[in-house]
């Protein structure tokens, strides 16, 4: 037990309340002692990819712990603001405050640039996703504008959903339509031909999490404060309500777990909870291996039911299985 939770642990002891459930990983990945500015998850947990200060970027095999790929600080923009990168279509994009930088895995050739603006001047990149087929490449910027870039073609055309930084982007299984949020408070299904809007929904603060399950029937929007819901996808209509005790809760990441009622958040720091849909209430809770009050949650992902990998801020990968965690933190 880590010194962190052994923290916790006393000042629960010292304040009266009742023992918290202390989960054990499964598996467990150390993957770099230097100090990680942003990371993400390969689709199979096999990959992990993270920002060093410089700043590089190096994927790492998680069995092996050795690095597969790496860009240096010479091949980077100064300054990067976000990443992504897809093991399937062996492709990393790494973001500037206005340029993006395509990286094939396989050759690790520069596949392409692109300078990136908003309608503001001053509008920054926010946010990047891909679409399913790789082909579109969605980035949000700070002026409430969305550009989608086509890979094939190099054509780009500018969308303008809202009026802040955006905060999630994510393409529909129709190839016809997003869905985006931002911190102006707003949800939003909008077309990727003109931007019309299908559905907005507004939430009394800035957007902290939106998550698509995996059935696309399904999508999880918490803001920075109090309101938590599931809706769904086709309209935008409320679902279910987290239900809770506390003055104010938001999270950083959500997940439908597969084949049962449960979701699966993290809050902004080491703590994942699990809730039963129906309800709306909490299942069980749990923290992710923390050595500082620092310790951050960088990406989760489910592999199959019941089989869940985080990645935190200190390049610690975990593997986890869900059902026997329900099954110890429920008796």
């Amino acid at each position: 037990m880590n010194y962190f939770i052994g923290s916790l642990l006393l000042l629960c002891t010292l304040l009266g309340c009742s023992d918290p459930f202390v989960a054990q990983a499964q598996k467990r990945y150390v993957l770099s002692e230097e100090r990680v500015l942003d990371g993400k998850l390969s689709h199979d947990g096999e990959w992990a990819a993270l920002v060093m200060e410089g700043p590089s970027v190096n994927i790492w095999d998680v069995r092996s712990k050795k690095v597969v790929f790496s860009l240096a600080k010479e091949a980077l923009p100064t300054t990067i603001k976000t990443f992504l990168f897809n093991k399937q279509h062996r492709l990393i994009i790494v973001a500037g405050s206005n340029v993006l930088q395509l990286w094939d895995i396989n050759t690790g050739n520069l596949e392409g640039t692109l300078n990136v603006s908003g309608f503001d001047e001053l509008a920054r990149i926010t946010t990047l996703q891909l679409s399913l087929d790789a082909r579109l490449v969605g980035i949000g910027m700070t002026d409430g504008s969305v550009t989608l870039f086509n890979r094939e073609n190099k054509q780009a055309r500018r969308i303008v959903p809202h009026t802040s930084n955006v905060t999630h982007i994510h393409f529909l299984p129709d190839n016809i339509s997003v869905l985006s949020a931002a911190h102006d408070g707003y949800v939003k299904a909008w077309t990727m031909d003109e931007g019309n809007t299908l559905y907005s929904v507004r939430y009394p603060s800035r957007i902290s999490t939106l998550s698509v399950a995996r059935t696309g029937n399904d999508m999880f929007v918490s803001d920075s404060l109090k309101t938590q819901q599931v809706l769904n996808v086709s309209n935008g209509k409320l679902s279910k309500q987290l239900d809770y005790m506390s003055r104010f809760k938001w999270f950083r990441h959500a997940l439908f777990l597969s084949g049962s009622p449960y979701l699966l958040t993290s809050s902004p720091k080491s703590e994942l909870t699990v809730w039963h849909m129906s309800s709306g209430k909490e299942v069980l809770s749990w923290h992710i291996e923390a050595e500082s009050m620092g310790t951050t949650l960088f990406d989760m992902i489910e592999l199959s039911s019941g089989r869940l990998v985080t990645l935190n801020s200190e390049a610690v990968v975990e593997h986890w299985h869900t059902d026997e965690l329900l099954f110890l933190g429920t008796q």
